[in-house]
């Protein structure tokens, strides 16, 4: 054969071999493929198995720690009722404080609102009983995982806040609880509004006790209701205060509606005042006044004596002294009835019978004598 036809059979041969080891390769292929799939299923399979398992022991952990922090948390709320109905305050306000830094996790809803509530009446007694509030160091606890964040700007901010509620000084106390709030909305978020409530409460009672700024006092008064009810003692120097404002506007207008307003605030608080400096008293007794001039100039003499009888009663007036007494002489004039004096019966005229020579004749039986008034017996 010549050397072409040999690299002919050559390249024959090695065609057919490369035919025949192709599909071999295919096989393996295929089955490295399978090989494969059923690594990465498996696989899959156990880390699904683990993550199960992880959120279930994760479950467990945190219903464990929750069915360790109720019975905790009720014991400190019962003790803190306990103390605050005898008096110690402050180791209630400890306990509600040491509730809401460990345990705010593990909180309900009810369980929240209540601890608020007493939060709030507690710091109310302290602020009433003049004791100072304490100033609670929170309680080191175990390093968490997560890095702690800095509250060390909070904290100071915090404590100036309650030094300021000592010290009754409402304004600064108010101003510096806004600032907290603005850098950091959440940051004890419980006692941050009952120390609100405090300093709302008491600086409205202030304005309309001693300022006489009866709306902004009101308005104060509204604003802390918003954290707790306002007590007794806040709620009628509200309404008082509202009482006085009210009849004030019927000033000049309704001498009636005045009267009425400022009769509910001179008898449970003669000594408010508004702007004018003018006291409920002195309202009241100006009101009863006028009204009775009213009624004088209405010749109304009887019911214009009676206000001023009431208007004198709560304080003479030497100016008005000559209409009042003008008026008691009317109205006691026209109690009198006139003097009944006994009238004489009529006598009977008698009758004149014509005669037929046209004169009359008088009857023989005339009466000669009046009757007598007396009975007889």
């Amino acid at each position: 054969m010549t050397e072409q036809e040999n690299e002919v059979t050559e390249q024959v041969v090695k065609a057919k071999k490369k035919k025949e080891k192709k599909p071999k390769n295919k096989f393996f292929e295929r089955r490295f493929s399978w090989v494969l799939v059923a690594i990465l299923g498996g696989g899959l399979i156990v880390v699904i198995g683990m993550l199960l398992g992880g959120a279930g022991g994760i479950k467990d952990r945190v219903s464990l720690a929750e069915s360790q922090a109720a019975p905790k948390i009720q014991s400190q709320l019962e003790s803190a009722r306990t103390d605050i109905e005898e008096g110690r305050y402050s180791v209630a306000l400890t306990r509600l404080d040491w509730i809401l830094e460990e345990m705010s996790d593990y909180l309900t809803e009810e369980e929240m609102a209540e601890i608020g509530e007493l939060y709030t009446q507690t710091l109310l007694m302290l602020s009433s009983s003049g004791t100072a509030t304490p100033v609670v160091t929170p309680t080191p606890t175990e390093p968490a995982i997560t890095p702690t964040p800095d509250y060390r700007g909070e904290e100071d901010i915090f404590n100036s806040a309650r030094q300021y509620l000592d010290a009754e000084a409402w304004d600064e106390a108010i101003t510096t609880i806004e600032a907290l709030r603005e850098k950091n909305l959440e940051y004890r978020a419980v006692e941050v509004d009952g120390m609100l409530y405090i300093a709302l409460r008491n600086r409205g009672i202030q304005k309309i006790l001693v300022d006489g700024s009866l709306e902004p006092g009101i308005y104060d008064l509204t604003q802390a209701e918003r954290f707790a009810p306002l007590d007794n003692q806040a709620e009628a120097y509200r309404t008082w205060a509202r009482y006085y404002i009210t009849g004030a506007s019927y000033w000049d207008v309704d001498w009636t509606q005045v009267i009425y307003y400022f009769e509910q605030v001179y008898t449970n608080f003669p000594g408010m005042r508004d702007g004018s400096n003018m006291t409920a008293t002195e309202r009241y007794k100006k009101a009863l006044l006028n009204y009775a001039i009213q009624l004088a100039d209405a010749e109304q003499y009887c019911e214009a004596q009676a206000y001023f009888e009431q208007s004198f009663a709560i304080g003479q007036d030497p100016v008005a002294q000559p209409t009042a007494q003008y008026v008691y002489d009317k109205c006691w004039e026209s109690q009198q009835s006139p003097t009944q004096q006994p009238h004489a019966p009529e006598v009977p005229t008698p009758t004149l019978t014509p005669t037929p020579d046209g004169t009359t004749e008088v009857p023989t039986e005339a009466p000669t004598e009046a009757p007598t008034t007396e009975p007889t017996p």
